[in-house]
């Protein structure tokens, strides 16, 4: 078996791994190798990475950038944690799930994965900008080696996030930079890696065969000769000046990558959120209660004033239909009811000699009031009939008053008349009745 170039077919580099984008290798051994990795991580890499440099590439604009374990730069900078200790894994989402849903399903996944040693783990989605309900990249990393980044990380730090991201990247454009043992890769905004040449090779074939192929490579530092062997092969090309990929400069922390913060726990802040609630759950329960009694008291007037109403409109129907309409059809009985009491009394004056002064009052009363004259007082007289005594404007206001009232079917009889001189009104003295005839 010779250890050539990297591929497939060598037999020397096992088949990528379905779901990992950090070049892994897998097979029957997949899970044990993850698991042996991750607990050897403190005795083994660690060690290690205290003498790799993992600062980003010269060129990179933006906030400035340090490794957790070397001092902070003055002002805000990104702390960068080895990459190997953040793979970033692919898993298969429903499209229709978001937020917390998405999370369980994905953290069910990943326990299906790794089986036991997956309670050690933290998830972390990857969803830089534009990802944030259709993400289906994880970043996986021990939480205790979490709480210690948090720990190391300074006042400053405006996020701490693995080497990868520190590459700047963009649409349709790869980053590496590093040496043929540790190389640092961006295939595009939503995937990243810290892996060997070797295991990049393969990671980058599989892609390609999968059509992410991207439209150029753009290398940082030295010079990686399988890889861009490989390149070379697939036919993409390769750029090691950042000015030359694009009309836009490329930035690092361009594509939402402070929001991939590591040491923001979003199940610490749903909880902090649930106790903020919570605090506010048995006002919002008491109010709620109180809002409900008060609505069953006025739901039990309103019954109340319904029955009660009900009870007066059949009172007033029996009544309407004993006395006033005993058949036909009740529609309104405020209309209804007063016909009847005008014939009534249109028959009694019919057949009588004699005036009732409320009679006379209810036909005067339109007029009087119609013509504008103040009533000063009204008597009735059962020799004289009744007696009004009202002001008007002038003489020629008590003609047309006294002539409406003929009009309206009652004898009128002017008894005085005078003109007052303090305010230069008439008062008229009217003596009303019905015609000799009656009628």
């Amino acid at each position: 078996m010779t250890r050539g170039f990297p591929s497939d077919q060598s037999g020397f580099w096992p088949a990528p791994l379905p779901g990992w984008t950090g070049g892994l290798p897998r097979g029957v051994w997949c899970c044990r190798g993850i698991r042996f990795l991750l607990a050897c991580w403190s005795t083994i890499v660690c060690p290690m990475i205290d003498k790799v440099d993992i600062k980003a590439p010269p060129s990179d604009p933006g906030l400035a950038t340090a490794p957790i374990t070397e001092p902070a730069p003055r002002g805000r900078y990104v702390a960068l944690v080895p990459g190997e200790a953040v793979p970033v894994m692919t898993l298969d989402l429903p499209k229709g799930l978001r937020g917390r849903a998405r999370e369980q399903v994905a953290q069910r996944q990943l326990a299906d994965m790794l089986g036991a040693d997956a309670t050690t783990l933290q998830l972390r989605p990857f969803a830089p900008e534009g990802m944030a309900e259709t993400w289906s990249k994880v970043m996986v990393a021990e939480r205790g080696q979490i709480a210690a980044w948090r720990g190391q990380a300074g006042r400053r730090c405006a996020a701490v996030l693995p080497d990868y991201l520190a590459l700047p990247v963009a649409e349709g454009i790869w980053t590496v930079a590093g040496t043929p043992g540790r190389v640092r890769v961006r295939f595009g905004p939503g995937d990243g890696a810290t892996t060997t040449e070797g295991a990049l090779c393969l990671q980058a074939a599989r892609l390609v065969a999968a059509g992410e192929t991207p439209q150029q490579v753009l290398r940082y530092g030295a010079s990686l000769p399988s890889f861009e062997g490989w390149l070379q092969q697939a036919g993409i090309p390769l750029e090691t000046d950042p000015d030359r990929t694009g009309s836009a400069p490329l930035r690092a922390f361009s594509r939402g990558e402070l929001t991939l913060d590591l040491r923001a726990d979003p199940q610490a802040a749903r909880t902090r959120l649930r106790r903020q609630v919570r605090a506010w759950q048995w006002p919002v329960l008491t109010g709620a209660a109180a809002a409900a009694l008060w609505a069953a008291t006025q739901l039990t007037v309103i019954h109340a004033v319904n029955e009660e109403t009900a009870t007066l409109t059949a009172r007033a129907l029996q009544a309407t239909r004993q006395h006033f309409v005993p058949s036909g059809p009740i529609l309104d009985i405020r209309v209804q009811v007063a016909r009847v009491l005008a014939d009534e009394r249109a028959a009694l004056r019919a057949s009588s000699d004699e005036a009732s002064p409320l009679d006379l009052f209810a036909d005067a009363a339109p007029v009087l009031s119609g013509a504008g004259a103040d009533l000063q007082s009204v008597a009735w007289e059962p020799a004289g009939g009744m007696r009004v005594v009202l002001k008007a404007d002038d003489f020629e206001a008590v003609d047309a008053l006294v002539d409406a009232l003929a009009e309206e079917g009652l004898r009128v009889t002017v008894r005085d008349a005078r003109l007052a001189e303090d305010t230069g009104r008439v008062t008229a003295n009217l003596e009303l009745g019905l015609p000799e005839n009656g009628g």
